[in-house]
């Protein structure tokens, strides 16, 4: 159970940040609870999820003062709560935070008005606890509130059909749960929780269109968008569906503006390659004054910056490092300011940043996980399939290609590792080049070499393959490298590269 659940976390996470779905505890006196989603509250929402706490929590005072009964403002309340847990990462906000949570609950529990928001918000608070228990390690009670949350779900769905918030919810719990390992989906069963990942995209675009139309639903279209990028970006084969999504949010000016809305696009854009475009969004994200700090924003924006062999990146990493008090990428920000310093030619600065992985930070991400081997493995990487993996990232194919093209052949590299990576670096430039044939050659080639190996090229080589067949109407074909990429053993990035790999299975077996 506890795996399953760390698992459901893991996809969770990045999802967890626009969870409008918590209350905190107010004692209205004998005023008639009620469910008033009104202008007042309104504001106040699009105020926290900018980060802007101070100004949110101001507007839903007012509305308390004014309207005791209404619970909507206690249901935001704790958003600020819970955006402070999963960006801030910190076990003393949780300690401090954690007594709120049966309080809040059995207020919602009681006086039902029948409204459709009673069950919904219920749902809300479980599933937001559900998140915050497994990111500080309380796996046993973070299954049993998500299963509560399913079951209030289940019971508001039947109950009041077409309520058009539970589709975030919905949306939510299908993705997370359809995207659960097969070998750990006894512990949804045995708690008779089902899920599918294309029911909650279907559901997720569906509280848009209805958003669009719909002016009093248009504030939940900020968390559709965010759901719905990390479903595209990690559950799907189109990366058509990436750039639609962007362009979409590009040219909604209803949604709120701050911190998080520029960490999507500009998440969005790396994804589609579109570095330079990424770094303009984040270098020119306004940060309301005594806005709540996102610095994981400088993380992302020292990727970009690196991607393009830029020295300026060191700062966002330092900047990061000595500022997030949370223990995620911290790791993988040194391993980075270690590449830094190698492209700078600086071997000792290299090693000193590396040297310093194994204190610091946790190995719960990928990234972090891939640093620790790193620093364990204490070997220079080759500079020259660092720099073609770093431009690679962040679109700019040609220089990367001229890297491998002219300064490096496979003969060249003694390190079995440098070997295998040279023929899938090739392999990935080809790809996004959209010249498949020489893709799927020298994908083949990394999967002939790598298969036996811990490292994560054959597998994500495996993947691709599927993604491609998969894209050509190849589903039988498809569905074997699907196969494959989940019978390998390699360690590196496994979590991530294996769920888009079930992801692509799950898709090509509903489309034979």
């Amino acid at each position: 159970m506890k795996r399953a659940v760390n698992t459901f976390l893991r996809t969770a996470r990045t999802i967890g940040l626009f969870s409008v779905f918590c209350i905190f505890m107010i004692f209205p006196g004998k005023a008639l609870a009620n469910y008033d989603f009104n202008e007042n509250c309104i504001k106040a929402y699009n105020e926290i999820i900018s980060l802007n706490f101070l100004e949110g929590r101001k507007i839903l005072e007012s509305e308390k003062l004014s309207n005791p009964g209404n619970k909507i403002p206690v249901f935001l309340d704790n958003y600020i709560d819970f955006l402070t847990l999963a960006i801030g990462e910190e076990q003393a906000d949780f300690e401090k935070f954690k007594p709120n949570r049966s309080e809040r609950i059995n207020y919602l529990a009681g006086n039902d008005d029948n409204s459709a928001w009673h069950n919904h918000c219920q749902a809300a608070v479980y599933l937001q606890w559900s998140f915050a228990r497994v990111k500080f390690g309380e796996y046993a009670m973070a299954g049993l509130d998500l299963n509560r949350a399913y079951r209030l779900l289940e019971k508001n769905t039947s109950k009041h059909p077409g309520f058009v918030p539970d589709l975030l919810l919905s949306g939510v719990m299908n993705a997370l749960i359809g995207s659960i390992p097969d070998n750990y989906k006894w512990a949804t069963r045995l708690m008779g929780m089902d899920g599918a990942i294309e029911t909650g995209r279907t559901n997720l675009y569906q509280l848009l269109e209805i958003a669009d139309s719909d002016p009093q639903w248009a504030h939940l279209k900020s968390e559709a968008f965010f759901y719905l990028s990390f479903i595209e970006m990690n559950l799907q084969s189109d990366k058509n569906h990436v750039v639609a999504l962007f362009d979409r949010m590009q040219n909604d000016i209803s949604l709120a503006s701050g911190p998080l809305n520029c960490y999507l696009k500009a998440n969005l854009c790396m994804r589609i390659r579109k570095n330079d475009k990424a770094i303009e969004i984040l270098e020119n994200c306004v940060i309301p004054d005594g806005s709540y700090p996102f610095h994981y924003i400088q993380f992302v924006l020292g990727n970009a910056k690196l991607f393009r062999l830029d020295q300026h990146a060191s700062r966002h990493f330092l900047n990061y490092v000595n500022h997030y008090k949370g223990s995620n990428y911290i790791k993988s920000a040194y391993q980075r300011l270690a590449w830094l310093s190698l492209l700078d030619g600086d071997e000792n600065a290299y090693r000193f940043y590396i040297s310093l992985i194994p204190a610091h930070g946790h190995t719960f991400v990928d990234e972090d996980k891939q640093a620790q081997a790193e620093a364990t493995l204490n070997q220079l990487p080759d500079i020259r399939l660092l720099k073609a993996r770093l431009l690679f990232d962040g679109g700019y194919y040609e220089p990367a290609l001229e890297t491998l093209d002219t300064r490096l052949t496979a003969s060249d590299l003694s390190a079995t590792r440098d070997s295998v990576e040279y023929l899938y670096r090739k392999a990935r430039i080809y790809h996004e080049q959209d010249k498949i044939t020489a893709a799927k050659k020298f994908y083949k080639q990394t999967i002939d070499a790598g298969i036996n190996l811990q490292y994560y090229f054959a597998g994500n080589a495996a993947l691709h393959l599927g993604l491609i067949n998969e894209n050509e109407g190849n589903y039988n074909q498809a569905l074997d490298y699907y196969e494959l990429c989940l019978k390998m053993n390699f360690t590196e990035y496994r979590s991530s590269i294996q769920q888009k790999a079930r992801a692509g299975r799950q898709r090509v077996s509903e489309k034979k």
